[in-house]
């Protein structure tokens, strides 16, 4: 697997838990304010994985 292949791999499970966590905060609302903090980390290295940051 080439580095590409594994950023590419990366921001797929990256996508895979932003996903879960718009689901839970979907649920919970702003209840709990740690998944608010960690959906906008994962969108963070997401976009500094794929180049866009």
């Amino acid at each position: 697997m080439t580095d590409y292949e594994k950023l590419k791999h990366t921001c797929r499970e990256l996508e895979n838990i932003r996903s879960g966590l718009a689901a839970q905060i979907g649920q919970e609302g702003a209840k709990n304010p740690d998944l608010l903090i960690l959906h906008e980390r994962v969108s963070k290295a997401i976009k500094a994985l794929s180049g866009q940051g």
